[in-house]
């Protein structure tokens, strides 16, 4: 969302649509794996490893563009708060779900986690948007190098870990590109876009809802089945 409450773009909607449908398509073969419905090593196969990294760069990219977006004509503090309040109760809902679900390997820093503390450090280069693109090529060129910035882990293996390092680089990136007009591009608001579209415009509460609810299906599946 922009400066006004009524004006939004309907490319940042699908790209944010097309991240959730993703993740619900991830969540689910994940869920079937848990249960032994499918086989899958999420480390070793390359399209299970890569697919999860594509939808966090499409979320936090759409991170750093909306951000620069609402906030181009300056601050709103308001929203912004109202904003950040909202992502951060929802990442410690997802810390406790999981704590009690999985607690071997609950999640302490997974994506809503980032994308809370991103929307905090990202703020300074709101103005400064090529001194962000700068830090994003330095973070990027360091894990090319293999070179990583240490930051927060817990000893258990998390079912999400979205560390800030390297992953400020997409936001940042977000926000530079934020400077270009392409966000504007026309979409045409049709049967084709509508999914997409609506998605986007909900992400955050799918994201939250999602996975319980796909967890239940396939549970409920295991119990019928048994």
């Amino acid at each position: 969302m922009t400066g006004s409450k009524n004006e939004r773009y309907l490319l940042l909607d699908i790209i944010r649509g097309v991240a959730v449908t993703l993740m619900i398509f991830f969540h689910l073969f994940y869920d079937l794996d848990l249960f032994k419905f499918v086989n899958i090593d999420f480390q070793k196969d390359t399209f299970w490893f890569v697919l999860p990294r594509v939808i966090v760069t499409l979320f936090l990219f759409s991170v750093g563009m909306s951000l620069a977006l609402a906030h181009k004509k300056g601050l709103r503090l308001r929203p912004y708060l109202h904003r950040l309040a909202k992502i951060g109760i929802g990442a410690l809902l997802i810390s406790l779900f999981t704590y009690f679900a999985f607690p071997k390997n609950w999640i302490y820093f997974g994506t809503l986690h980032c994308i809370f503390f991103l929307s905090i450090i990202c703020v300074p280069f709101l103005k400064f948007k090529k001194t962000g693109l700068i830090v994003a090529i330095f973070l990027l060129a360091l894990e090319v190098m293999n070179k990583q910035i240490p930051f927060f882990e817990l000893s258990h293996a998390s079912m999400d870990y979205i560390p800030i390092f390297p992953w400020l680089a997409v936001s940042l990136i977000g926000i530079y590109c934020s400077g270009f007009s392409f966000y504007k591009a026309y979409i045409p608001y049709n049967n084709a876009s509508k999914p997409l579209v609506f998605l986007g415009q909900h992400a955050f509460k799918i994201y939250i809802i999602h996975q319980p609810i796909l967890f239940g299906i396939v549970y409920l599946i295991s119990v019928f089945m048994a």
